[in-house]
C-alpha cells in the first residue's frame, strides 16, 4: 500500500514536471517564431523618425527592437506620421513606441512600464522675451504642437487656452516659430531635439529661447491594443526586457549614443 502511494506520487510529479517543461517549450517556441511589429513615427528626430535611406532610426526604433530581441521576437519596425502610427496600433497592428498615458486610451491599450520619459519643452524666439512655464502662461497665442501627440492630463486640460497649430514634425514647427507664424513651439526630445531640429531647419539656436520649466515630463511607453492575440503575455514579456535594458545600463547607452 505505501509503495503504490509513492509510485502514484512519483507519476503525478513527472508528469507535471513534463506539462511544466512542455508549456516553458511552447512559450519559447511561440515567441521564437512570433514576428512583433513595433510601430514608431517617422518625424521627430532624434526620437523616431525615417533617415536618409527611408528606414525607421531614432533612439526609440533602436529601443524597440531590443527590447523585442529580448523578449524573443522577430522584429519589424515600421514607421510612419505619428497620427497614422497611433491608429495602426488601436487597430492591431502592432505595438506603438512612445505612447503618453492618457485615461481614455488605457479603454483601447494595454500599457508596458515607462520606457522614457520624454522631456517635452516650449521654445520662443529669444527677441520676443517670453517666460512660460505652461500652456497657461501662452493662453491667447498660436502654439505649434505635433499632430495627435498629447503629453499629460494637464496638457490636454490647458490646451483650449491657446491657439493650436498642428503640423507633422519638429523642423517645420521651428520655421513657423522663426518666420513669426506661430509663437511658440511645443518640442519633445529635451534639448537634443531642439538642437537636432534647428540644424535641419537651418535656425541659429542663439536666436532661440528654450523655456526653463518643461511644459510636460512625459513617461512614454509601449502600448498594443487589448484586441491583440495575447497583448497580457507581449506587454509583460517588453516588461521583463525593459527591466533587463535598466538593469545593465543598456537603456542609457542607448540614449547617451542619441544625445542624452
Amino acid at each position: 500500500m505505501f509503495s503504490i502511494e509513492i509510485g502514484s506520487s512519483f507519476s503525478y510529479y513527472k508528469r507535471a514536471i513534463l506539462m511544466l517543461c512542455l508549456s516553458f517549450w511552447c512559450a519559447v517556441t511561440y515567441a521564437a517564431e512570433t514576428t512583433l511589429t513595433m510601430i514608431i513615427g517617422s518625424e521627430s528626430p532624434p526620437k523616431m523618425f525615417l533617415n536618409t535611406e527611408g528606414k525607421p532610426d531614432g533612439y526609440f526604433a533602436v529601443i524597440a527592437a531590443e527590447a523585442a530581441r529580448r523578449a524573443g521576437y522577430k522584429i519589424n519596425v515600421v514607421a510612419g506620421p505619428w497620427t497614422r502610427a497611433v491608429q495602426m496600433a488601436e487597430r492591431g497592428e502592432g505595438v506603438v513606441c512612445g505612447l503618453s498615458y492618457l485615461p481614455e486610451r488605457e479603454k483601447v491599450f494595454k500599457y508596458s512600464l515607462p520606457v522614457v520619459v520624454d522631456k517635452v519643452l516650449i521654445v520662443t524666439m529669444k527677441k520676443r522675451n517670453l517666460i512660460a512655464s505652461s500652456l497657461a502662461d501662452l493662453k491667447g497665442l498660436v502654439v505649434g504642437v505635433n499632430r495627435g501627440s498629447r503629453y499629460g492630463e494637464k496638457f490636454v486640460n490647458e490646451l483650449p487656452l491657446v491657439v493650436i497649430d498642428e503640423d507633422s514634425n519638429a523642423k517645420s514647427r521651428l520655421k513657423k516659430l522663426a518666420f513669426g507664424r506661430i509663437d511658440a513651439a511645443v518640442m519633445p526630445g529635451g534639448r537634443p531635439a531642439v538642437r537636432l531640429n534647428a540644424q535641419l531647419a537651418d535656425i541659429d539656436m542663439n536666436d532661440l529661447s528654450i523655456q526653463k520649466t518643461p511644459v510636460a515630463l512625459d513617461p512614454n511607453h509601449f502600448a498594443i491594443a487589448h484586441s491583440y492575440p495575447d497583448a497580457n503575455r507581449i506587454i509583460e514579456r517588453l516588461n521583463n526586457a525593459l527591466n533587463s535594458m535598466t538593469a545593465d545600463g543598456s537603456l542609457n547607452k542607448i540614449l547617451d549614443t542619441w544625445g542624452g
